[in-house]
């Protein structure tokens, strides 16, 4: 009698990852994966592929940070995917590999200063675990930048109510009153990021986001 025919099926790549499909499936027999957690990955691997090229990104574009607003598309709602499906190792994984084949340059080792790595973190956050769309991201980085650039020396640690409220009544000068809304949204998630990262301690057990003045 012969076997059983396996119901685990082979993934059709499309987009700017397809010619390594078949290196990433031996990549994944190599590392130890299941035939079903691998064909997973290859799938998830797949639908980065298609993201990839709706957002009109090649191969040699492909990085940590693309992975992030990926994963984040995905727990937003994208690719009709829910979060307990995603591997980011398995994407890792897909990213080593097109790195060890030369297809996408190894990652930048540029010192920053510690503001950028900052901002750098707080979009990780935004994408990843807010799962906010990429212009909201870049629009909350920026406000958040600003503020941090405007403090006096000690920085975040020294963060009071009066600094959030100057921050505030400064751009609210600037900008029309949905500009203001956009600025006090943006800095509710940036002080919201950095107590949760414990950078910044609220005094008399506040809520965070009481730092910020009604508008």
């Amino acid at each position: 009698m012969s076997s059983p025919s396996s119901r685990v099926s082979r993934v059709l790549m499309t987009g700017p990852l397809a010619p390594f499909a078949g290196q990433y499936r031996d990549r994944l027999k190599e590392r130890g994966y299941s035939p079903l957690s691998a064909v997973n990955m290859e799938r998830q691997g797949a639908q980065m592929s298609r993201w990839l090229q709706v957002e009109g990104l090649g191969v040699a574009e492909m990085s940590e940070s693309r992975i992030d607003a990926f994963v984040g598309f995905v727990r937003a709602g994208g690719c009709g995917s829910g979060r307990s499906q995603l591997s980011r190792p398995g994407l890792l994984c897909l990213l080593e590999l097109l790195r060890e084949l030369g297809v996408v340059p190894p990652p930048v080792l540029a010192t920053r200063s510690l503001d950028e790595a900052l901002m750098d973190s707080f979009e990780r956050y935004l994408l990843s675990e807010r799962g906010l769309a990429a212009g909201t991201v870049a629009g909350y980085v920026a406000h958040g930048s600003r503020f941090v650039a405007g403090l006096d020396p000690g920085g975040l640690g020294q963060v009071k109510t009066a600094d959030v409220t100057a921050a505030v009544l400064g751009r609210s000068e600037q900008l029309s009153v949905s500009g203001t809304q956009n600025f006090v949204a943006g800095l509710r998630a940036f002080l919201r990021f950095c107590f949760v990262e414990a950078l910044i301690e609220v005094s008399d057990s506040r809520p965070v986001e009481q730092l910020l003045i009604d508008q």
